[in-house]
């Protein structure tokens, strides 16, 4: 039960200071922009850092009625209307103390909450970008699946110029032993003679049938290239 009213007062605790910073901000808009800015100088001075320096109920005094704090010998009232050329601001004492309160409340919290506003979007921006990455990493460009799909048809024609010109070669030479035994005894040549001569008749067959295969490859390629 206790835990429970806790966390009740934490709730309703969190739900009061966003609406005090809501409508303090709303409230400064109406009464306090046109002179001041948070983090510069306008006709006043910046306001970002006035509650964390004089704390809140110095802020909430100057807000209310500036004069009566400089007339009461206030230093850094007095300091502050010395470098504005004595220009006194506005009293504000017909605004409640609730107004002044979430005025202060505002000023307070300000560079807490634009720090929380800054993070969030980098937070936004860095998820942003790791999505885009994984979607980049997931689709290839079709240029690159082309270059992929001409690759593999090049391989497999290269594969398949390269298994008939064996072919060739080893039909060559299984009709060569008998052709070797056959000129020896027609020739009447010797066996170095003969192989001499069947080399140089191997020679000239492979490289007939490998520039006719080159030819029939390139050929092939060429259409499956342009088909593509």
């Amino acid at each position: 039960m206790l835990k429970k009213f806790f966390l009740l007062i934490v709730l309703f605790t969190t739900i009061t200071y966003s609406q005090d910073y809501a409508k303090g901000k709303q409230l400064f808009n109406t009464h306090c922009a046109a002179c001041h800015k948070m983090d510069k100088k306008l006709v006043g001075p910046p306001l970002q850092d006035v509650v964390e320096l004089q704390g809140k109920d110095w802020t909430k005094s100057w807000i209310k009625n500036s004069k009566a704090l400089i007339d009461s010998g206030d230093e850094h009232a007095v300091e502050i209307w010395e470098e504005y050329n004595r220009a006194a601001m506005p009293a504000y004492n017909f605004l409640p103390d609730t107004d002044l309160d979430d005025i202060v409340e505002y000023l307070a919290s300000y560079k807490t909450k634009k720090a929380e506003a800054v993070q969030a979007t980098q937070t936004s921006s860095v998820q942003a970008g790791a999505t885009t990455t994984v979607v980049a990493q997931q689709e290839l460009p079709w240029y690159i699946i082309l270059l992929i799909i001409l690759s593999l048809v090049i391989f497999s024609v290269a594969l398949y110029a390269l298994n008939l010109a064996l072919k060739a070669i080893v039909k060559i030479v299984n009709t060569g032993q008998s052709t070797n035994l056959y000129l020896m005894k027609k020739l009447d040549m010797n066996k170095d003679e003969v192989n001499h001569e069947f080399d140089d008749f191997i020679k000239g067959e492979v490289t007939k049938r490998v520039d006719k295969k080159i030819k029939t490859f390139k050929k092939d390629l060429k259409k499956k290239i342009k088909d593509l």
